[in-house]
Order: C-alpha cells, then structure tokens, then sequence
C-alpha cells in the first residue's frame, strides 16, 4: 500500500468523522433534513473506504495468485528438467522401470530380463 493510499483513506475516515458531527449537530439543532442528508453524505464517505479496501484486496489476491502460477510453471520446468537429466543419465544396464526408480535394488519379476545380473 502505498503512502498516497494511506493519506487517502485517512481523509476518507476524518471527513465521515467531520460530516457525522455536522449530522449531529444539525439534528440537536433541529435541522433535521440536513442532519439527515449529511448522516447520508457520511455514510458515503464510508462506503468509498470500503470499496476502496476491497478494491486493493482484490488486486493484491491476483497479484499474489499470478506469483504463484509463475512460480508452479517454473517448478514444473525445473522438474521436467530434472527428469530429462535422469532419462540422459539411464544406465542401460537397468533392466525394468522399477530398476530405474530404485536404482537397481527393486525389480518388476513379471517383466524384469534381470539384464543387470551377471551371468
């Protein structure tokens, strides 16, 4: 948030504070349309921080939501990396997939060769 925001919505509180007392002093008065039209005249002060707060909530879920969309789309191209480096690094001697994501110490008996085993 910054400063000039700040300084806006602080104006927004003051001047429904200032046109509330003036509402309320029209009324002990005995003015009541003005009371009445500047209670009104407040209350849209107060309605203007409102949507002036979820307004910047709002941008600030969708500016958080596309970092993290970037971030997962950059997750995924290091784990894609990842696994064409361990497919470039495949020894040939693994036999079966379960070899593979074992490293050898597990084997697939309904289709392992057992190519790794020696002879």
């Amino acid at each position: 948030m910054t400063p000039s925001v700040r300084v806006l919505r602080w104006h927004y509180i003051a001047a429904a504070a200032l046109v509330g007392h003036c509402a309320a002093t029209s009324l002990n008065a005995g003015a009541w349309w003005y009371g009445t039209g500047l209670f009104i005249a407040s209350l849209l002060f107060l309605v203007a921080l409102a949507r002036d707060i979820t307004a910047a909530n709002q941008i600030c879920k969708t500016a958080r939501a596309e970092a993290v969309r970037i971030e997962r789309a950059a997750r995924t191209r290091d784990w894609q990396a990842r696994d064409r480096a361990a497919l470039a690094d495949w020894d040939p001697w693994l036999c079966c997939v379960p070899a593979f994501t074992s490293r050898g110490a597990e084997h697939d008996t309904t289709r392992c060769t057992r190519k790794d085993q020696a002879a």
